[in-house]
């Protein structure tokens, strides 16, 4: 089988470091040396030299790219962070969009059924639906919402909000963009975040929309922007409106209660973090009008973009939560993943009731921005508000509402 860590024989070592010290941070190299981060509990992964198998990891890596599931990958023989991104979403692509149970949920594991349908797809001579498509050639909707995004930059530009004059005047380095500088290349990865207005003061649910604009084509997922606690005297933050830089990290890289074995894939801000506003709350916080007034932006570089379970709760501290129990295609289908996706941690990687356990909608959107991202350390992450949308006549001020139904 050909899994994370794999490698084709006669693959440098020298190659092999470098790569680790390129997608890990210190503290983890530290720890655990030349390893991967697998999803289980305690999971670190060596690399390993795999022969007798239906395909090297070359010719797995040269039929992703071929069939449009890894087109910025290197041909290198190994099996890293980005080639296990490909070969979960063909895995993804094959279950969900043609139908094939039989290959299960993906797992980024190819054995013998996942080799079947490669070699059903060769002898076919089939390509994923959006090999043509491309920022250059997108997808209806995709424009629609690129947009939308011009147009609230034009209108922020003109008529700016008390948050995002805050962040124009700010003056220090900083991840979060001033908006005449908002980075709108549709060669960009493009993650949309909708902060709901009908949020009840004092319930932080998962009631937030997110759209994932990657290569012409639209994603849509579901979870929260605003935090539910926080330890800090001076209230929770809240990620300030606006677009703000983020790259591929570690989620809890040291985390106080379980230590570095619980850290996984996120996205993290690029380099000092980005502008928050704090409620003056712990518990339960609302971000009023006069918490934006009377209080100034301040610089945090942990608030990432991560996984939040399969959706039933909400325990950040700031960061923005993607649930795990369902998304919306670039097709406008919705998939359920609430029979695989864990509700917590220590069940990732395990099989319960059959299904092996993963972060469901969220690894997808992990995996299409490690594959289809030129650079995986780079995206622009934008929150609106939900009455941001009205300045678009086809997306309309429901349209987070829809979605938000759409998928839970």
């Amino acid at each position: 089988m050909i899994k994370l860590g794999a490698i084709d024989p006669g693959v440098n070592k020298s190659d092999l470091e470098n790569y680790i010290h390129t997608n890990h941070e210190d503290q983890m190299i530290k720890k655990k040396g030349i390893k991967l981060r697998g999803e289980p509990e305690k999971n670190w992964v060596p690399f390993s030299e795999v022969r007798n198998q239906p395909m090297t990891i070359k010719q797995v890596q040269q039929f992703l790219k071929d069939v449009g599931f890894f087109p910025f990958g290197k041909i290198d023989g190994v099996c890293g962070y980005r080639l296990v991104a490909s070969m979960r979403l063909f895995q993804e692509y094959v279950h969900t969009i043609e139908g094939q149970t039989s290959i299960g949920p993906a797992d980024a594991v190819f054995g013998k059924k996942t080799y079947d349908q490669i070699r059903r797809w060769q002898r076919d001579d089939v390509k994923a639906d959006w090999v043509n498509v491309t920022a250059n050639n997108p997808d209806p909707e995709y424009t629609r919402w690129m947009n939308l995004l011009q147009r609230v930059r034009d209108k922020n530009i003109s008529t700016p909000s008390t948050m995002l004059r805050m962040i124009n005047e700010y003056s220090q380095p900083c991840d979060t963009v001033k908006v005449r500088d908002w980075d709108l290349r549709p060669d960009r990865v493009q993650i949309v975040g909708v902060r709901r207005d009908e949020a009840k003061p004092g319930a932080r649910m998962n009631d937030d929309v997110f759209l994932l604009l990657i290569n012409g084509l639209v994603f849509k997922f579901y979870g929260t922007t605003d935090p539910g606690k926080s330890s800090n005297d001076a209230g929770a933050p809240f990620l300030m409106q606006g677009q703000h830089k983020y790259r591929f990290g570690w989620h809890k890289v040291f985390d106080s209660k379980f230590g570095v074995e619980r850290s996984y894939l996120a996205l993290k801000p690029m380099t000092t973090g980005v502008l928050v506003i704090r409620s003056g709350e712990r518990q339960n916080p609302n971000l009023a009008e006069s918490d934006v007034l009377n209080r100034r932006p301040e610089r945090n570089n942990s608030i990432n973009i991560h996984w939040g379970g399969k959706g039933a709760s909400n325990w950040s501290q700031g960061c923005q939560v993607i649930c795990g129990s369902g998304y919306i295609n670039h097709k406008g289908d919705k998939i359920d993943c609430s029979d695989f996706a864990a509700t917590f941690y220590p069940s990732l990687g395990k099989y319960q009731n059959g299904h092996y356990m993963t972060k469901g909608a969220y690894t997808v959107m992990a995996d299409l921005v490690a594959a289809f991202s030129g650079d995986i350390h780079a995206a622009n992450y934008t929150l609106l508000y939900e009455r941001d949308l009205e300045l678009h006549p086809e997306i309309g001020a429901r349209a987070a509402k829809d979605i938000l139904n759409k998928i839970s």
